[in-house]
């Protein structure tokens, strides 16, 4: 019987050989492109992103936010308790010790009393034999490292926010004085226009027409101003504070220059680059080793367990010990732990395929990106020559109204078309700008090898 249980026990350590083994490094599931179909540029890109557009005021802002805002503090806390869960799972697999003591009374009949005293240590451990719990330690482990990458997911898109926010409200600011200088320029020409009326050049048509000018643009004032304060709003929303009304960015800020198209590299250092993806990666392994666990809990289970202690006195009593090992091996549980197994690995594919979903939506958004910029930089060139070319139709339409050549519907016609074009040259620098920011989000943010991201690694 006993040769009849050794063979038993050897198959089974033979046969979970060929169960326990972890995959493979995760890949997608349908490959990746060699490159993009837009080249990116060649030179190294900068430490932090944010650097490139030079503003020590936006620094300053997403320092600050990364430090107050509510959404790193939530991630930093999953980051604690992720690491109090890796602690729990290494500590099971280490033997554990408890300290045992007890005191008690008897009386029988009588006056006799007997007082028993009992201290010792039990010790108990359990043999992974079959890695169950080493597997369930490295799945704690690699959520451990994704709740890190969560943290910096967070911190790019909180990043890339504030930019969003406070370049919005710059442009926003330029548009108020755009228009400002446009309503200046209004008031001037209506006083001109007077002046021409008066002098029974002008008609009070052109009066009124110059009017509905001015009204035109100081109707707009307000749909800034507001559009300025929900920015504004928002960037204090990011720093973690309350709306104040107050502004954070002022009338004489610039839109930056947005350079050449950063070094992009080849699609596959999305999975380096991009933290949301890295956390993805180390789930997937979690779950692989979810797997393994799940196939060793089918397997023996091997536990030691002992015990000392000292009866009636810790000095004068007598000494009892005890070894005890044990073997347990589920026999008979209804398809219970081969469903955890089927469960599990159902688990693992869903999450592959998401993660190769993922990977092909930051292709994407890479793509985008800067197929977008491209268009963007031409759309702008020629909003450019357009408004050239405004500029020429408008001093030549007022040169041929002071010569009483011509009324002035063509001035007032010029003069629309050339501001539609400045505050569109407004928006369309500020889209570039958050074009540029979209790019710098999709490719990840700095690279990994970067100060900030080893400080956080370690």
């Amino acid at each position: 019987m006993a040769k009849r249980i050794l063979w038993i026990f050897a198959g089974l350590m033979v046969s979970a050989c060929g169960l326990v083994e972890s995959s493979s490094e995760p890949v997608v599931l349908n490959g990746s492109p060699a490159e993009y179909s837009l080249p990116g540029g060649s030179g190294a890109p900068g430490t932090l992103w944010y650097e490139s557009f030079g503003d020590l005021r936006l620094e300053t802002l997403i320092l600050a936010a990364q430090k107050n805002n509510l959404e790193a503090r939530q991630a930093l806390a999953r980051i604690v308790q992720a690491r109090a869960l890796v602690t729990g799972a290494r500590s099971e697999r280490l033997p554990s010790l408890d300290l045992q003591g007890s005191l008690s009374q008897e009386w029988e009949d009588g006056d006799r009393q007997e007082t028993h005293r009992r201290a010792g240590a039990s010790l108990s451990w359990e043999i992974d034999l079959f890695n169950r719990l080493g597997a369930e330690y490295s799945a704690q482990r690699h959520e451990e490292r994704a709740s890190k990458d969560d943290l910096e997911a967070v911190r790019l898109s909180l990043s890339a926010e504030i930019a969003r926010s406070y370049f919005t409200s710059v442009a926003q600011h330029r548009q108020l004085s755009l228009l400002q200088e446009q309503i200046q320029s209004d008031r001037s020409l209506l006083d001109l226009i007077r002046k021409r009326e008066a002098a029974g050049i002008g008609t009070n048509v052109e009066v009124l027409q110059q009017k509905s000018q001015l009204a035109d643009n100081q109707s707009l004032i307000p749909l800034e101003e507001a559009a300025l304060r929900l920015s504004e709003n928002r960037l204090d929303v990011l720093l973690a504070e309350p709306p104040d009304g107050k502004d954070r960015t002022f009338p004489q800020d610039s839109l930056p220059t947005v350079s050449g198209i950063p070094a992009t590299g080849v699609p596959s250092d999305l999975l380096l680059n991009r933290p949301d993806l890295r956390a993805m990666k180390s789930r997937l392994v979690a779950q692989d080793a979810q797997i393994e666990a799940a196939i060793a809990e089918t397997l023996p289970r091997i536990s030691l367990s002992g015990s000392f202690a000292l009866v009636d006195g810790a000095v004068t009593g007598s000494p009892v010990s005890s070894l005890l090992g044990s073997l347990v091996q589920p026999l008979l549980d209804w398809g219970k732990h081969q469903a955890e197994v089927k469960r599990n690995k159902a688990l693992y594919e869903e999450k592959l395929a998401a993660f190769t979903q993922a990977y092909l939506i930051a292709i994407e958004e890479v793509e985008n990106t800067l197929y977008q910029e491209n268009r963007q930089r031409e759309y702008l060139k020629r909003l450019d020559a357009r408004r050239d070319l405004l500029a020429q139709t408008l001093d030549a339409a007022q040169a041929v109204y002071k010569q009483g050549e011509s009324d002035y519907m063509p001035v007032l016609t010029a003069v629309r078309d050339l501001r539609a074009v400045e505050r569109s040259m407004v928006r369309a620098q500020l889209d570039l700008v958050l074009l540029r920011i979209a790019l710098f989000k999709a490719l990840g943010g700095s690279k990994i090898n970067d100060r900030d991201h080893l400080q956080e690694r370690e």
